[in-house]
């Protein structure tokens, strides 16, 4: 699992086994960038993976701005395309 930061383009990986661990990382990886740097989350894109079902609800408690990508278009997720 990868996350990309906009703006500077800092990459952490996260290496799951299994889809249904995505939540668990994502929110490890939400604690550590709020304890380390002081920052909120403020928006996330996701592709349609299927392990995302849990975000939906949480990121509306959060506030947190939740996108999907667009079926079968590589081009409108291309900084982590081009990641990978």
């Amino acid at each position: 699992m990868t996350f990309i930061d906009d703006y500077s383009r800092y990459t952490k990986v996260y290496l799951i086994k299994h889809k249904d661990e995505t939540f668990d990382v994502f929110l490890s990886y939400k604690a550590e960038v709020e304890t380390q740097l002081n920052k909120k989350i403020k928006r996330i894109i996701l592709d349609r993976g299927g392990g995302y079902i849990l975000f939906n609800e949480y990121c509306v408690r959060e506030g947190i701005i939740y996108e999907l990508t667009p079926p079968y278009s590589l081009e409108s997720n291309g900084v982590v395309e081009r990641k990978n």
